[in-house]
């Protein structure tokens, strides 16, 4: 079993962040999300940018892969999704409502209680937008007008969390977010 499925092309920065907390990770090409070859995962990991095809070309694959990410979820992994790097994006892929807006800049935002909120190390974030979440997210993060920049909702046994802070995951995030997981099948 691998811990971490991160969608995208191999990246220095992630592995040396995985191997700092002593996470398995798979990079996973978009093209092979959803075959079932692929082993269990604790988390899938996508990256901003992940809509603009300008940076990726997750976007296909995931909008293809739905019911396979669906059921990651409910059997209990737990899907970090970062902003698509677009003027606006639907998740039409998620198997709940959020939608997002580009806005690129620092935010400021107040402390929260919620544990996922261990995904930034600052009080002050770059961000790449904000979220409208539908029903079934709680707002975790606002920014200094109130408006989202991390959700989290309860989907099955699993955890969707989504943000638009622009920064690397902190890695009491990752360990937090795999304490909190059970390995499934994408």
């Amino acid at each position: 079993m691998t811990d971490i499925a991160l969608l995208g092309d191999r990246t220095f920065l992630f592995e040396k962040l995985f191997m700092e907390i002593g996470a398995s990770f798979q990079f996973l090409q978009p093209a092979i999300l959803g075959s079932p070859f692929l082993p269990q995962y604790k988390m899938l990991l996508i990256p901003t940018g992940f809509a603009n095809p300008d940076y990726s070309k997750a976007l296909p694959t995931l909008q293809r892969s739905k019911s396979n990410i669906a059921g990651f979820v409910k059997k209990g992994g737990v899907l970090t999704v970062f902003g698509p790097m677009m003027s606006e994006h639907d998740y039409e892929w998620l198997p709940l409502r959020l939608k997002y807006v580009c806005e690129l800049g620092t935010q400021n935002v107040a402390p929260s209680q919620h544990k996922c909120s261990c995904l930034i190390c600052t009080l002050t974030p770059e961000c790449d937008g904000y979220l409208m979440p539908g029903d079934g997210f709680e707002t975790v993060l606002k920014d200094d007008k109130g408006r989202a920049v991390l959700v989290t909702a309860k989907f099955g046994e699993g955890l969707i969390v989504a943000t638009s802070v622009h920064e690397f995951p902190a890695a009491e995030y990752i360990k937090w977010a795999l304490s909190q997981a059970k390995s499934a099948k994408l």
